[in-house]
């Protein structure tokens, strides 16, 4: 489809918000940056991984070892996209380019391009976010609707409970298959640097997470492999749980752009009515998730550090309420599992149903 249009280029809360939020760092004089607090996290997040490769592949521990230091590796490597290459790819973790940009790299090193989630989620899933058809978030292959979608096979009905398994697979497909997919769909917007630019990138990752461990470890060829796909599975699985609880769970919409592709609200308006935070006042969930537990705030400000999150969101939650804006928030992070589960299971109602009802229909 062609992209969708904001029908209303600003409100009156857009512009209310704005102002709090410019007065809130001007007031404080400081940095919409990362502070040292963020930077300690994140670097930390980036020293566990470093550790976790080294044991792995210097240390060689039995294979009882080697498993739970797979998944351990691979859970920090996506607290590193989170607390570092998320934020940097926005432009956010520091006020100098040539460090967003050497940190975004990150991104490719855990085996997913920075460049085309600089397009995929910062250009298109940031903008068009929870619309059908043009949020690529929610548009995973295989068996998984987050959306209803007429025509769905009766399998569906159970994907509250097979989901769980194919979030582990999430890295997998990211590394082989997922930034080659968005790379044919630029069409013909993507460039010979953006080819050169992922390829690169899957070498690299490869290089670090297979081939010096091929090389240096005195592992056998299939043990390497093993713990390498250990590694992806336990970093896609907590990268598409976090992702999955901002907005496909019980209050956020799914706007249909009409028929001239136009979407009623403006971006900020759009953005509140689609995304949700999660566990919001719990310092460690915003530390292992690199303040993607304050979404709604993250969507509205991008270009800020989530370091300031938790403090923005007090001002966020006012300015919605005292207009009349949603404002959706699990306030835990079992409660927002709870939520996404029975989502993923009325969507497959409502997705089995509509194909159900479709001949008497027609």
């Amino acid at each position: 489809m062609s992209s969708p249009r904001f029908e209303q280029s600003t409100s009156s809360f857009r512009q209310e918000l704005t102002r709090r939020v410019d007065a809130w760092f001007v007031e404080r004089r400081v940095s919409r940056a990362a502070d040292l607090k963020t930077w300690a996290v994140g670097l930390g997040m980036l020293g566990l991984s470093a550790a976790g490769w080294a044991g792995l592949v210097f240390l060689a521990p039995a294979w009882w070892l080697a498993v739970p230091l797979c998944l351990f590796t691979g859970v920090a490597v996506a607290q590193v996209g989170f607390n570092l290459g998320h934020d940097a790819i926005h432009g956010s973790l520091s006020s100098r380019r040539w460090v967003n940009a050497l940190f975004a790299r990150t991104f490719d090193v855990m085996g997913a391009s920075a460049r085309m989630w600089a397009w995929a989620h910062n250009a298109v899933h940031h903008t068009f976010t929870n619309v059908p058809g043009a949020d690529h978030d929610l548009e995973p292959a295989g068996l998984l609707h987050l959306y209803p979608k007429p025509g769905a096979p009766w399998v569906l009905r159970f994907q509250h409970l097979y989901a769980w398994p194919l979030y582990a697979l999430t890295m997998v497909s990211w590394v082989f298959l997922k930034d080659f997919v968005q790379l044919q769909d630029r069409g013909a917007h993507t460039t010979r640097r953006d080819v050169a630019d992922v390829i690169g990138g899957k070498l690299l990752h490869l290089g670090v997470w297979v081939g010096l461990p091929l090389l240096v470890s005195p592992w056998a060829w299939w043990q390497v492999l093993v713990g390498y796909v250990l590694v992806l599975m336990a970093a896609g699985f907590t990268a598409a749980v976090v992702f999955q609880l901002a907005h496909v769970v019980e209050g956020p919409a799914f706007p249909t752009p009409n028929e001239a592709g136009g979407l009623a609200d403006d971006f900020f308006v759009h953005q509140l009515k689609t995304t949700a935070n999660f566990a919001p006042r719990d310092a460690l969930a915003t530390a292992l998730t690199g303040g993607l537990n304050h979404q709604v705030e993250h969507h509205l400000f991008p270009r800020i550090s989530h370091a300031h999150y938790p403090a923005l969101s007090r001002l966020v939650e006012a300015c919605a309420r005292e207009f009349g804006v949603p404002y959706h928030v699990n306030p835990t992070f079992f409660a927002a599992l709870a939520s996404h589960a029975r989502t993923l299971k009325r969507v497959a109602e409502a997705s089995v149903g509509e194909r159900a009802s479709a001949p008497a229909t027609a």
